[in-house]
């Protein structure tokens, strides 16, 4: 188990998949934070979306847990853009647009994309090197996602 254990560690020693765990989940909570709290209808979407995710299955729900709570700690601690810095790296080409999943549909459970989460979006997918198009497609499939019954 020795050998096969390293292959799962970054050349720096630090685990990739808790890195991408954690830098995935940090973008929706970027986002559910950027109106100036997190609530209820966001942390659910959150929690939900990791239960079924594969990315993090890898680390585990109790761990995913603490990441959560370390990036929620660095939000409140040094704000959006340390956090940000902080993760963005861990995220290859596919894992940004699975972030950016997370990240839209967390701005929309609540029903409504506040001004403040919008901006944050285009910024992150900008910032992330995420086309146009490829945010837009992301973007209409959340909005199929999370329509109304009504």
């Amino acid at each position: 188990m020795g050998l096969f254990s390293n292959l799962r560690k970054a050349t720096n020693g630090v685990d990739t998949a808790e890195a991408t765990a954690k830098a995935v989940l940090s973008m929706p909570l970027m986002v559910a934070a950027a109106d100036g709290q997190i609530d209820d209808a966001e942390i659910h979407q959150i929690l939900n979306m990791c239960a079924f995710s594969p990315i993090f299955h890898a680390v585990g729900a109790e761990r995913t847990h603490k990441l959560a709570e370390e990036a929620v700690a660095v939000l409140k601690t040094k704000g959006a853009e340390a956090l940000f810095t902080d993760v963005k790296d861990a995220l290859s080409p596919n894992m940004v647009e699975t972030a950016m999943c997370f990240a839209i549909r967390t701005s929309l459970a609540d029903g409504r994309l506040d001004e403040s989460e919008k901006t944050m979006l285009i910024a992150m997918g900008q910032r992330l090197g995420l086309p146009q198009d490829t945010f837009v497609k992301i973007f209409e499939v959340m909005m199929m996602l999370q329509r109304p019954a009504t």
